[in-house]
């Protein structure tokens, strides 16, 4: 079961229709329509949210970090290649504060700078 099928599939079982769920998580229906047709797959702070309000885990939604690797990915990752430090990158969102979250960015635009 694909991405798309395992939303629509969560979503009716929570009674709820496109529209119900997009307002839920602060986007339109018509994206909603896009996940589960699977022509966009949902940014990692969207993927939290439906994750939550459906009741289940992200990790049940993507099943692996390769799922959002697709070409019609709306998702941009600069680690794609190594799936150690990708599968890191993703789970910063929600193992990390966002005061530790800025001061990794911090980090980064200071290794920037001395290039």
């Amino acid at each position: 079961m694909d991405f798309g099928e395992k939303l629509i599939n969560l979503r009716k079982k929570n009674q709820l229709t496109q529209k119900e769920l997009a307002k839920k998580i602060g986007v339109t229906p018509s994206t909603i329509s896009k996940y589960e047709n699977a022509t966009h797959k949902p940014p990692i702070f969207i993927l939290a949210k439906l994750a939550e309000t459906l009741g289940t885990t992200t990790e049940f939604l993507l099943d692996d970090v390769a799922g959002l690797r697709e070409k019609n990915s709306v998702n941009a990752f600069p680690l794609i290649g190594n799936p150690e430090l990708e599968k890191w990158y993703l789970e910063l969102p929600y193992s990390f504060s966002e005061k530790e979250l800025q001061l990794l960015k911090d980090i980064s635009n200071v290794i920037e700078s001395q290039k």
